[in-house]
């Protein structure tokens, strides 16, 4: 149910792990034994969570923005920014590398080419990213949350 915010978080640099299907039994055995934050709308597992001391953030917002705004105010991140070395891949959660636009000239937009200098690689599934449009029209939408996270 939060697909896309797992995505986000993943160009916000934060490891995470998403399952589209999943037994709430088997999510709550891999947050349990990888550590990890379990982030829901979900509140019956939430309160699951809580008897198993398991970390969980429960949504109560459907908005997008919103819930990144509570998920950094519960956790007191801070600033939401996007950097590209620090970014993971949206498709597989590893890090991306980066990598000479010649090596990779064949696989890209010709206006891209054109374009755009940086490039970088998800070694595991080997999708290529670049700052384009999708990341400018996503820092308008870092600009609108970190504007909210101020005036908390």
């Amino acid at each position: 149910m939060l697909g896309n915010i797992a995505r986000k978080l993943r160009l916000f640099g934060f490891d995470c792990k998403y399952f589209a299907t999943i037994k709430d039994e088997q999510l709550l055995s891999i947050a349990k034994n990888e550590n990890r934050t379990l982030i829901t709308r979900d509140h019956t597992i939430t309160n699951v969570c809580k008897k198993q001391k398991i970390s969980a953030i429960d949504l109560f917002s459907t908005d997008e923005a919103d819930q990144v705004i509570e998920i950094y105010r519960k956790r007191n991140l801070g600033k939401c920014e996007i950097d590209m070395n620090n970014v993971r891949c949206t498709m597989c959660n590893n890090a991306i590398q980066p990598i000479e636009k010649e090596k990779i000239i064949n696989r890209i937009p010709v206006g891209v080419a054109q374009n755009m200098q940086q490039f970088w690689i998800c070694n595991s599934c080997d999708r290529i990213y670049w700052e384009g449009t999708h990341i400018r029209n996503l820092q308008k939408f870092i600009s609108e949350i970190n504007e909210k996270l101020r005036s908390y």
